[in-house]
């Protein structure tokens, strides 16, 4: 399918849509492994067991539990949802993807929010797919669900409304719609939403035991239909829990995340990595890095990172919008590599422009709007840390502060650990001041 970019800077505008990551059909995507510095795909394949050469499934992975981490803006969720397309084939995987931003609520989140929320969505992909189940497998976790929720005063009223609505309905559509109701339920914050969590937390190693042999025999099933060899699941969105929820759901809750035995991918925020490394004792973490617009060396452009970018407008507004290659140059070094943070360069800029062109004009303006929103959070000792930071080898990249300026994009994370505050700062007087004048 032939594509063409917007030919005015208002249609450009209009779907900018820099919150909203691309779906996997989207043909304004670009290939980011070049521009990231080193072949991540490669990493990420292996870590699944397929061969990145010939994407063969060489070794069938049991019960993996793996983190997609990476800043917030630098393109996980669009990456994810790729993969989920990508690796849902006969010969490799039946994907089941969860995304906790649209069907669950990442303000107020919990394990057991989201693993009835992936049950859910199992039961659906099996029912679209026409996979059925032995009764046998089913009834167990049917008898667990009624049970603990009807002898419970508060859920009692729950357990009736959900089994009046299910008459009409029985085998996989029963349960699908079983676990639809009580993923709802924690979405909409009811009524029920805390005594129905304290219900599945008390018995969820009996849910557990009745769900993994769910998952088991599916799994047969699904391979005598053809339809992949394991079950992946994927859940975007838990990067979006703020700091303390997310210590709470990865680490303090990883036992009951891994009673499943299946092959998980998570999306986690990256400020989760400086938590004393306890994630890596029980989880196999994936790092996303920033796209490269400049080598270590401060000095040397990257040149494969810059053209990604640039390509990334160019899909986004036709180049005769441009009154020059410079302005989008100018825009692409002033992201800092962070695909969100360019699209908001490109909006400040339409905003900024008094003519029907992107002009250099405007895209400076737009990165003083930028790094004023940074300005107002930042304080005299960030501008320190940031500026050493880019400076010196020794930054304990462990502390608070590092930590928050991390979360908040002030400083980003490239290949290999190398990290160098946002462009948009290195403007600001509050960090010039910093820098030592030349004799």
């Amino acid at each position: 399918m032939n594509y063409e970019p917007p030919k005015t800077i208002w249609k450009v505008d209009n779907i900018l849509k820099f919150n909203e990551p691309l779906n996997e059909v989207d043909l304004r995507y670009v290939s980011t492994e070049k521009g990231r510095g080193e072949s991540y795909l490669k990493r990420f394949y292996k870590e699944l067991k397929i061969d990145p050469t010939d994407y063969t499934l060489l070794e069938e992975p049991e019960n993996t539990y793996t983190i997609f981490c990476g800043h917030r803006g630098c393109g996980k969720s669009t990456e994810l949802k790729r993969f989920s397309s990508t690796l849902n084939q006969k010969d490799l995987f039946f994907v089941v993807f969860l995304d906790a931003v649209t069907d669950l609520d990442t303000n107020n989140l919990q394990y057991a929010d989201v693993l009835m929320g992936l049950a859910e969505k199992l039961f659906k992909r099996l029912g679209d797919e026409g996979i059925e189940i032995n009764q046998v497998f089913l009834k167990n976790l049917e008898n667990w669900f009624f049970e603990k929720t009807a002898t419970n005063a508060k859920t009692k009223e729950f357990a009736l409304e959900v089994k009046a609505g299910l008459k009409a309905k029985y085998g996989i559509p029963f349960f699908a719609e079983i676990f639809a109701n009580i993923t709802n339920a924690f979405k909409i914050n009811t009524s029920y939403k805390e005594e129905l969590r304290s219900v599945i937390k008390d018995s969820f190693s009996l849910f557990a035991g009745y769900f993994n042999q769910l998952i088991e025999t599916a799994e047969i099933e699904i391979k005598a239909k053809g339809k992949g060899k394991k079950i992946l699941f994927i859940v975007d969105g838990t990067d979006r829990l703020n700091s303390e929820d997310s210590l709470r759901f990865f680490i303090e809750d990883c036992n009951q995340l891994q009673l499943i035995k299946s092959n998980f991918i998570y999306c986690a925020p990256i400020h989760l990595l400086s938590k004393d490394n306890q994630v890596r004792q029980f989880f196999n973490v994936f790092t996303l890095p920033m796209i490269k617009i400049i080598n270590k060396d401060n000095v040397t452009p990257f040149n494969d990172g810059i053209d990604v970018l640039k390509d990334m407008i160019y899909k986004r507004a036709d180049i005769s919008l441009f009154d020059s290659e410079q302005t989008v140059e100018y825009l692409v070094k002033h992201s800092g590599g962070c695909p969100r943070e360019l699209l908001k360069l490109l909006h400040f800029t339409f905003l900024n422009t008094e003519t029907e062109i992107f002009d250099m004009e405007s895209a400076k303006l737009a990165v003083l709007d930028l790094a004023t929103d940074y300005r107002r959070f930042l304080t005299s000792e960030d501008y320190k840390l940031l500026y050493d930071s880019d400076t010196l080898s020794d930054i304990d990249v462990s502390s608070p502060r590092i930590n928050f300026l991390l979360i908040n994009l002030a400083l980003l994370e490239y290949n290999k650990l190398f990290r160098r505050s946002h462009p948009v700062i290195r403007t600001l007087d509050s960090y010039k001041k910093h820098i030592p004048k030349q004799p």
